[in-house]
């Protein structure tokens, strides 16, 4: 049973007070890093398109529902298009999901367990993958904060003196969440199957279908884009012999990754004796409070069912279209750290509970710590190779890419003082059409910057290097930029 610690309620206000300017601050340091290529992708569709050209063109060759995206735009219309702006929107859905948490301990412990609420916040508000995703332009951290939402709301409902505005409000969160990622939906069945084993009267079970309408309604409607986006996954699948691990199979590595992400948090390290030894470290406290919570078990089969059952749905999923990859997860942080916080606060042990929480504490915080030291931890550097590249080429030098156009992230900070051009003739190089357009791009240039960014995906016969050996070129420098690769410097 978990221990109770009393506490006034004013001091519980103070304490998530406290926590959500700890989480502010670790979320703002080294938010200035270089958009990355799904960044910059997203940032030029809020930028170039209008609320209309979002829905009805750029939205068709994603593989995402438009909500974050017209979120996004209203978001920059105002505040603009640097780095801390494209990205405060995520950090603000990364601290109301951490009062989300706070909220729903509160509610899975009517009894008053200040330790359980202490330790699952704190937790989630140090995790340095938390952190690393409420840092970055893209859906992930709106989708985590929605199905918080979504899962708060639901317990609302399940008390027997259900207020009428959480069915309204459960309606909404629900149709916006599953129109913020698609990946999330798999969080119906476990409240579907959980209301069941509550065994729930047959007025309550009219409402909880009659607020399920909006989105089968909206998803109706949206159901011709989705098989868009779908037969464009496929083709991409078929087309790119790498793109299903790239997207996410169901592997044994994505697997073991989702344990280690969770644990450790996104970082890796070079030396794999090192990587692995951290790894067992981090993974020991973290099983600890994991099986001690199976044992105990009390009050927390809803937070394994919220938990496992997204997990497993997305692992048979992924057997027939690649989903499985652990940032996709991210909404199922919140269960991870809240079945972890009731493994720790059901120890009688003090001394033994104290350490256990140092010991995640310690784990988040070195994660967090590596991460923002470590460049090779951080996003991939295309303002510093777009800097890098316009401050040196000469005026009959070019910049190449292997895409039928620059990378999105190299146009975003590209000024136009040097020529760039993608050589292949699609994601996919054909022999004769990408040497011919290779050929018209280097004809009368001296030097080339070679982008081998992607290579080994759109070209992995090497075409455009065959085209710049036989037209004379040797390379006379390498350059390496974290994350974007290699940048070959050819000259005649």
């Amino acid at each position: 049973m978990v221990r109770t610690l009393t506490i006034k309620y004013f001091d519980t206000k103070v304490f998530i007070f406290i926590v959500i300017i700890i989480a502010l601050f670790l979320r703002l340091a080294n938010i200035n890093q270089s958009l990355w290529l799904d960044e910059a992708i997203g940032a030029e569709a809020v930028k170039n398109y209008s609320y209309t050209g979002i829905l009805s063109e750029f939205i068709r060759n994603d593989n995402h529902p438009p909500l974050y995206y017209l979120t996004l735009k209203a978001w920059t219309d105002y505040f603009g298009y640097s780095e801390l702006a494209l990205r405060a929107p995520s950090i603000i859905f990364g601290l109301f999901t951490i009062y989300l948490t706070y909220l729903i301990s509160k509610k899975l412990n009517p009894g008053g367990s200040f330790l359980y609420t202490f330790l699952s916040t704190l937790f989630l508000a140090t995790s340095q993958l938390h952190i690393y995703y409420s840092q970055e332009a893209r859906m992930y951290s709106m989708a985590a904060f929605l199905a918080s939402l979504t899962i708060y709301q639901f317990l609302c409902l399940t008390d027997p003196e259900t207020k009428p505005r959480f069915w309204y409000l459960f309606s909404v969160s629900i149709t916006a969440l599953i129109f913020t990622d698609y990946l999330p939906v798999l969080l119906f069945p476990v409240m579907w199957i959980w209301a069941y084993i509550l065994r729930k009267n047959k007025y309550w079970w009219r409402n909880f279908i009659a607020v399920h309408l909006p989105v089968v309604f909206f998803g109706i409607l949206w159901m011709p884009i989705f098989m868009t986006q779908s037969q464009h996954g496929r083709w991409l699948m078929e087309t790119l012999t790498g793109w299903k691990e790239i997207a996410g199979g169901a592997t044994f590595k994505q697997i073991v990754l989702v344990w280690i992400k969770f644990s450790l948090g996104r970082i890796s390290f070079s030396n794999r004796l090192i990587y692995y030894s951290v790894i067992l470290l981090s993974s020991i406290p973290i099983s600890i409070a994991l099986l001690t919570s199976i044992v105990v078990r009390r009050k927390i089969y809803f937070l394994w069912m919220w938990l496992l059952i997204p997990l497993f749905s997305g692992l048979l999923l992924s057997l027939f279209f690649p989903a499985f990859i652990y940032f996709r997860f991210l909404y199922l942080l919140p269960a991870f750290y809240l079945i972890v916080a009731f493994g720790i606060s059901s120890f009688h042990n003090k001394l033994f509970v104290k350490f256990l929480t140092i010991c995640v504490l310690v784990i988040n915080i070195f994660s967090w710590m590596v991460y923002i030291q470590d460049e090779y931890q951080q996003r991939e550097q295309w303002r510093g190779v777009t800097s890098f590249v316009e401050k040196n080429a000469k005026n009959d030098e070019v910049a190449i890419f292997e895409y039928p156009e620059p990378f999105t992230p190299y146009r975003w900070y590209a000024t136009g003082k040097v020529l760039s051009q993608g050589v292949t003739d699609s994601i996919s190089a054909n022999r004769e059409k990408t040497y011919e357009k290779t050929q018209k791009t280097i004809r009368d240039r001296n030097g080339v910057y070679y982008f081998e960014y992607l290579s080994d995906i759109s070209d992995p016969n090497k075409f455009v290097e065959e085209v710049l050996i036989k037209d004379g070129f040797i390379i006379l420098e390498v350059y390496n930029f974290i994350g974007v690769g290699q940048v070959f410097y050819w000259v005649k």
